[in-house]
């Protein structure tokens, strides 16, 4: 009885904490205003211009106040999730591509369809069709795509001068960068003195920058219906091996033990490639003094040259009280003028519209990389990620098996691959509501 005496204050709390929370005011919000919260993550420069941004906002818009809510990268997810799940989100929130499918699942977010169709300057052609496919559930507008873009290479052009190479770039232009041109350049670039490693070709890619070397061997993850792991087909193992033999056959990509502590990272000058998104190019240019870089496309494989596209959403809490003030809000942060400022000045990663992807200010940069056509070439050819709402999962049980291959604990990708797949079949024959 003492139990469930307790159990029942202490949802007895939650109810009154959350209804409380729902009808309180914003503190700080100006009384003759409507009040709109917004969460998101990043360092302090991305929040420093995430508030310059609201305070422009602010400005342009008298009649709404626009608050932020910041939360640490590492507990936003569950921070978000707690919040969705009592009822306390704010109004308005940017989610992980990677949690996207999950969340919309269980309805947590509101729908942004009809407000889409009543606004006369909202066009979903202005956009990159991948933008908004990211965005949609079941064809209905659930958010809008930000931060989003598709993984190119970037590369050490000191280095490949030194090792009398021919730029990749020129090469992608011929037809000529391929998987096996890549590997001997990672290996051209390796350098060994006194037994010890100086430098390295490559640096192998955290998740999911694996994904375009499976598919360029013509692999997959999951089936169409992703409902079936595909990873023990040969493309696949290819892949993986690929990768593998880098490290292990090639030693032209450092080993985890190698690369622990930042050793070896390619600001330091000591890798000749590394794949990444449009979002490290404000980090290189800030610290790469010594040295010249560029981008260019991921070499093509025997069966595809094909990258993959991800982004984030910005959605609305499903019990906002508050949708049209934060529609426009989310209108202004995908808005010409914002993403001109963020993508094409700041380079915080590829534009979702069109105008500004194709605009003389976002191709004719005036610091690296200059190639910028690589970034939207990248978006224009580029693949969606397999994300579904067991995502987290079933990448999970396929990293612990990545990790043995990567580490040298398994050498056959074949059998890493198979253990992965029957992990994943498992998970996905699961169901997750019981």
């Amino acid at each position: 009885m003492v139990a469930k005496g307790l159990l029942f204050l202490g949802l007895s709390f939650v109810f009154v904490n959350v209804l409380m929370t729902s009808c309180q005011r914003l503190p700080g919000c100006p009384p003759d205003k409507e009040c709109v919260r917004y969460m998101a993550w990043g360092n302090p420069e991305q929040l420093e211009v995430e508030r310059q941004m609201i305070a422009d906002f602010n400005r342009k818009n008298p009649d709404l106040y626009v608050k932020l809510f910041t939360v640490p990268a590492n507990s936003y997810h569950q921070k978000m999730v707690m919040m969705l799940a009592s009822g306390t989100a704010p109004d308005v929130m940017r989610v992980d591509m990677y949690n996207f499918p999950k969340l919309a699942k269980r309805n947590y977010f509101y729908d942004l369809t009809d407000l889409a169709v009543r606004d006369q300057d909202f066009k979903e052609s202005d956009f990159f069709p991948a933008a908004i496919l990211e965005s949609k559930t079941t064809g209905r507008l659930l958010g809008l795509n930000v931060l989003g873009g598709g993984h190119v290479m970037y590369y050490n052009k000191t280095l490949m001068k030194a090792a009398d190479l021919e730029d990749p770039f020129v090469l992608s232009q011929r037809g000529e960068w391929t998987f096996e041109k890549f590997r001997e350049y990672a290996k051209r670039i390796t350098t060994i003195e006194g037994g010890k490693p100086v430098r390295y070709g490559y640096v192998l890619p955290l998740w999911p920058g694996y994904v375009p070397f499976v598919w360029g061997f013509g692999g997959d993850y999951l089936s169409a219906d992703k409902k079936t792991c595909l990873l023990d087909q040969p493309g696949a193992i290819q892949g993986y091996q690929f990768l593998a033999d880098l490290i292990w056959k090639d030693r032209c990509s450092p080993t985890p033990a190698q690369g622990a502590n930042g050793a070896f990272t390619f600001e330091s000058g000591k890798v000749g490639m590394i794949c990444e998104f449009m979002g490290m190019t404000p980090r290189y240019r800030k610290v790469i003094k010594d040295f010249e870089w560029d981008v260019c496309p991921l070499p093509v494989g025997p069966k595809s040259g094909t990258t993959f596209v991800k982004g984030n959403q910005l959605v609305l809490s499903r019990n906002t009280q508050h949708p049209e003030a934060a529609w426009r809000f989310i209108r202004y942060l995908t808005s010409e003028p914002t993403e001109m400022m963020l993508y094409a000045r700041i380079r915080r990663a590829f534009p979702s519209r069109k105008s500004v992807a194709y605009s003389d200010e976002f191709l004719h940069p005036k610091e690296a990389p200059y190639q910028i056509g690589v970034f939207t070439q990248a978006i224009a050819g580029a693949r969606p990620l397999p994300i579904n709402d067991r995502w987290m999962e079933w990448v999970n049980a396929l990293n612990s098996e990545v990790d043995n291959l990567i580490a040298g604990r398994e050498r056959d990708a074949g059998v890493a691959m198979r253990e992965a797949t029957r992990k994943i079949n498992k998970i996905l024959a699961e169901d997750p509501d019981l």
